[in-house]
């Protein structure tokens, strides 16, 4: 033991005379773990990057988004329901600010009399919303794993219509941001009216604030959530219940000074009822959300999954029926100014604390309701890139176990859509909820598929609720299509298809790239290489070509440095100088009459290959690693075009040599001196 540690280090003694262990201290034990042999595994530590600036950003990440999260924890990450009912019901729930007033913005074109047709549609629509709700209940219990319209209606309907699902998702998820986050901003300038004028730079800093919300992770995202959320749910409840009772009572709350929007007059008609409907509709985004995260739940997952859907449903019925109701009997009108949700609530309870509570956390809701997207949104375009349909990068994992790619891709892209449309939610709504009837469509009519297919116990009852389900979403995508296609459905028309054209790309991208990259299963690679020889372009005796020769005496004695020049007389003043400070290197002068100095380097190294093809050639690079991102293009061109004129090639390996020469004087003066030879110069 004393032999293992000399001098007593490390040596540490026991209670007993005869019992004594050796500590074992690893220098590198803060940055990698020894699992077992073979595999070590990175701490923490590992993962901070290295100089001032990294560590300094990588500093500032923590503060922001806190701290490093293991793939393992994920499990930690997941959500009781209560909390998942704030984080996948907030769009849902938020589209009571809207939806009313969407579907009481097309009726007010035939006057207020046509507002008698509200209740009808907000019956059909909570009827719809209890249709779908029993079908994704179906989904759960069969996609236990996540039954997003894409992953069922790829898995039993094929390959493009899960790709329609899919794009119309995306399309639906980046629209539900713009309109939830307008429609907050709206609703927070009735209160302030102050605040319209800056309604787009606002607009952009909520999507921003909720980007950074869900970069720190979706357990925290739904801690942030949650009192916004529930505190939406029970001041509207408190706004339905109090008005309810003051009808009850015969003192039915009125709306007062209120100046309605202009509209172009029309004829009350079927195609206008139609549209009417189809904006009541946006009441119902976000429906599917809970069914697509289902791996977000705490164990037991999809039973977890099902009572939240069906609370969610319950309350957005209610609030929707009540809501409907209260606008009506009230009298409120759409406005440019004032939104009908809050004209029912100053209706009700008065211009006091209570309906300033309202407007704030209506505002709250909206603005988070792009929860639901941020937290499907992502998580269905890492599905799709693990699939191959989108870039890898989508699939990946951020530090907080977030994927931070699809996030900011959302984040990205809804801000685009509000600073095009200039933030108003009427411009938007026409180009709403489309996307999510078709994946809905699509699903149910997969799910139908599914249970043919299984036959598992109680598969008709479940194949009649999905095919009821299937059929009437598509009625209502049908209602969209005729009613909304002039308005501005068609840009969906044009969006979906295009996305899924490139979705196919990349996935033939891909497949090309692995046909050319795969390696059969039965190959096994050990034939030796029998000899390999080094080569280095070269400029100059400098310290990024001694580099490089100290890595090719690494692996060769066989070491050719390489000059092509269309000075002669200059290259052979370079060939008695690399012959006296580089002893024991081969050195070769190309001369290249008509001044191009990369192809006759490529076709020598072609030349030496042939002539021994039992032999590999490594070609190493020496690369000026530069002080300044604009010294880049002074340097290194050559090397870059060698490069790319080799790379791919069987028969010669690529290899670059960096050097930084910031401390080259004091290496210089560190060298040891080399023995005088024969012919050396004093």
């Amino acid at each position: 033991m004393a032999a293992l540690a000399p001098r007593g280090e490390g040596l540490l003694q026991g209670r007993k005379p005869g019992d004594r262990r050796l500590r074992v201290e690893r220098p590198d034990a803060r940055y990698l773990r020894y699992a077992r042999p073979g595999t070590v595994v990175a701490t923490p530590a590992a993962s901070v990057p290295r100089g001032r600036v990294g560590h300094a950003a990588f500093a500032a990440r923590r503060i922001l988004f806190g701290r490093l999260l293991a793939t393992a924890q994920e499990i930690e990450e997941r959500l009781p329901k209560w909390k998942a009912l704030a984080v996948f019901s907030s769009d849902v729930m938020s589209s009571v600010a809207y939806a009313t007033e969407a579907s009481m913005f097309t009726l007010f074109a035939a006057g207020t009399a046509a507002f008698a047709y509200l209740m009808p549609i907000a019956f059909l629509v909570v009827g719809l919303l209890a249709l779908v709700t029993f079908s994704y209940r179906q989904t759960i219990r069969a996609y236990p794993g996540g039954g997003g319209s894409y992953i069922v209606a790829r898995a039993n309907l094929g390959t493009l219509p899960g790709l329609v699902a899919a794009a119309a998702l995306l399309t639906d998820y980046v629209l539900t941001v713009a309109v939830s986050v307008s429609a907050g901003v709206f609703n927070l300038a009735s209160a302030f009216p102050a605040l319209h004028g800056v309604a787009v730079p606002l607009i952009v800093a909520a999507i921003l604030l909720v980007m950074a919300v869900n970069l720190r992770g979706i357990r925290e995202s739904g801690s942030i959530l949650a009192l916004p959320t529930y505190l939406f749910i029970g001041s509207v409840l408190l706004v339905v219940g109090v008005g309810v009772a003051r009808v009850l009572l015969g003192d039915a709350p009125h709306v007062t000074d209120v100046i309605p929007v202009h509209v172009p007059v029309q004829s009350l008609g079927v195609l206008l009822l139609m549209r009417a409907f189809a904006d009541g509709c946006s009441a119902m985004t976000g429906t599917e959300a809970i069914s697509n995260g289902t791996p977000a739940f705490r164990p037991p997952e999809w039973k977890n999954a099902q009572a939240t859907l069906v609370a969610m449903a319950l309350v957005l019925g209610v609030v929707f029926l009540g809501v409907t109701f209260l606008a009506g009997v009230a009298g409120a009108v759409p406005s440019p100014v004032e939104s009908v949700l809050s004209q029912v609530g100053r209706a009700t309870l008065g211009q006091g604390p209570a309906w300033y509570v309202l407007l704030l956390s209506t505002m709250g809701i909206l603005v988070l309701a792009a929860q639901t997207s941020f937290a499907d949104f992502p998580r269905l375009a890492s599905i799709l890139a693990r699939d191959g349909f989108m870039p890898r990068g989508f699939a990946y994992r951020g530090e907080r176990l977030a994927f931070n790619a699809g996030i900011v891709a959302l984040a990205a892209l809804a801000i685009l859509v509000v600073v095009a449309f200039g933030g108003r939610v009427e411009a938007l709504i026409p180009l709403y909820a489309i996307g999510v009837f078709t994946a809905f469509t699509l699903s149910q009519a997969g799910m139908v598929r599914h249970w043919l297919a299984e036959r598992e116990p109680g598969w008709r009852r479940s194949a009649i609720i999905n095919g009821s389900g299937a059929v009437a979403t598509g009625i209502v995508v049908v209602v969209f299509a005729i009613a909304k296609l002039a308005l501005g459905a068609w840009v969906i028309l044009v969006v979906v298809p295009t996305l899924v054209a490139v979705m196919l790309l990349v996935r033939r991208e891909y497949a090309r790239g692995a046909s050319e990259l795969d390696v059969a299963p039965d190959l096994v690679w050990g034939s030796p290489v029998h000899r390999r020889r080094v080569v280095i372009p070269t400029t100059g005796v400098t310290w990024d070509v001694i580099q490089a020769v100290r890595f090719a005496r690494s692996m060769s004695g066989d070491i050719t440095a390489v000059h092509v020049t269309d000075d002669v007389a200059a290259g052979e003043r370079l060939r008695a100088r690399v012959e006296r400070q580089l002893p024991g290197i081969r050195f070769v002068l190309v001369e290249s009459p008509y001044r191009n100095l990369v192809e006759p380097l490529i076709h020598y190294l072609e030349a030496t290959a042939r002539r021994d093809p039992g032999s590999v050639t490594v070609v190493l690079l020496p690369e000026h690693l530069t002080r300044h991102w604009w010294e880049r293009a002074l340097f290194n061109q050559n090397m870059h075009r060698i490069r790319r004129a080799l790379a791919g090639r069987e028969d010669i390996l690529i290899a670059e040599v960096p050097y930084r020469a910031c401390d080259t004087p004091r290496r210089q003066r560190d060298m040891p001196p080399r023995p005088r030879g024969v012919g050396d110069h004093p």
